[in-house]
């Protein structure tokens, strides 16, 4: 970075403007993307709620200076199976207090209550603004009915540059919402490594020469866990001596799963380790063969890049927001249909059941490629954010 480049970053102060970050006080990936944002943005700002634990983090800035009027959960239908999100509005305390920051640039994250009040208190005081969109929201069962529409229209013709993680999202602001081109910047602002990657050994062993399959998400009917045991079924009598499937994480479809298991007689190949810390989930993935991401829906998840950054081959579903990236960028994914369960069995048994495949495929996953590198992310921001700035 040049050293009259990185004087003017350093001028320069950035607030994220969203209405959380992680899950459960903890920032998990968001950890690594704010330490990033910081060292190319040292004025920069994450203003968080009130009551987040901001102290466990004295290397980030982050700021607890949002409240919010919580209005329950909204739920969503997608694919037949529902998407859960949280309703919150900020306060008009919060309001003052971004008022106060006196930003440069705002990051607004996609079109949520809290972004919106980020984007209008960018325009009453003339800053400028990035917006930052990860997917077409209509994989996330976004509303799109007119008014909806045309607020989004409203602000994506108003901000100074949107950084789209992928073509999916940069076709929708274009052909939907009539965003100017020349203000729209394509690549990933989010990503995902957990720490502790090269800790896999114990789990080698447990199983000796068996693959190891990993599903590790949230466990509801919208993450397609059930889909994946019943396709593993499907596979010939003689491959259940080949696999072991790890199940690491929790939720309301973690107990159908298992009865599922047990019925399926499969009871020997599927083990539930429950949810796990963050920190904790990189052995995990050092120790599969084969990372499943079977989603039935989702707008964009982390778990493919997870699996990329981690050096693993993935079986990333069409119905992930992500897919296309995934399978631009790794040399070692495979698409799957985790609604065809025949199609879905064929894709297993070509890499379960096909030795030289499996280690051609491994060996192609080794080479991490950068795109979802926390450097590739953190200069996809950087280079939104100077688009508002000269904009």
């Amino acid at each position: 970075m040049p050293g009259f480049e990185k004087d003017k970053l350093s001028a320069i102060r950035a607030v994220w403007i969203s209405g959380a970050y992680g899950y459960g006080g903890e920032l998990l990936y968001f950890r690594d993307i704010f330490a990033e944002f910081s060292r190319r943005f040292p004025a920069g700002i994450v203003p968080v709620a009130r009551d987040f634990p901001a102290d466990h983090y004295p290397d980030l800035p982050l700021a607890p200076i949002l409240g919010f009027h919580r209005f329950g959960r909204v739920r969503r239908t997608v694919g037949g199976v529902p998407y859960v999100g949280v309703r919150r509005i900020p306060t008009v305390a919060s309001w003052w207090r971004l008022f106060r920051l006196r930003a440069d640039v705002f990051i607004l994250i996609e079109f949520s209550p809290t972004a919106l009040v980020g984007f209008l208190v960018a325009k009453l005081s003339g800053r400028r603004t990035a917006l930052l969109i990860e997917s077409d929201p209509r994989y996330r069962g976004a509303p799109g009915g007119r008014l909806s529409l045309s607020i989004k229209r409203m602000v994506v013709r108003r901000v100074d540059a949107v950084l789209s993680s992928n073509q999916i999202g940069a076709r929708f602001l274009r052909e939907v919402l009539g965003a100017d081109p020349d203000r729209i910047t394509v690549g990933p602002y989010l990503t995902s490594l957990p720490p502790g990657a090269d800790a896999g050994a114990a789990l080698r062993k447990e199983h000796g020469t068996r693959i190891r399959l990993l599903f590790l998400n949230s466990v509801t009917d919208r993450k397609g866990l059930l889909q994946l045991v019943q396709a593993l079924e499907a596979l010939p009598e003689a491959a259940r001596e080949r696999w072991v499937l790890d199940v690491v994480g929790s939720g309301s479809g973690l107990e159908p799963v298992r009865v599922a298991v047990q019925a399926l007689g499969l009871s020997e190949n599927v083990i539930f380790h429950g949810r796990v810390p963050y920190e904790e989930t990189g052995k995990y993935y050092a120790g599969s063969d084969l990372v499943v991401c079977p989603t039935l829906a989702d707008y964009r998840s982390l778990g493919g890049f997870e699996a990329v950054n981690a050096g693993k081959p993935v079986l990333v579903s069409c119905y992930d927001g992500a897919h296309q990236e995934v399978l631009a960028s790794s040399p070692a994914a495979f698409l799957v249909d985790p609604r065809d369960r025949r199609g879905f069995t064929e894709v297993l048994e070509q890499l379960l059941l096909n030795e030289s495949a499996l280690r051609a495929a491994q060996h192609a996953a080794a080479a991490v490629p950068s795109p979802f590198s926390v450097e590739g992310v953190g200069s996809n921001l950087q280079r939104a954010v100077l688009m508002a700035v000269n904009a």
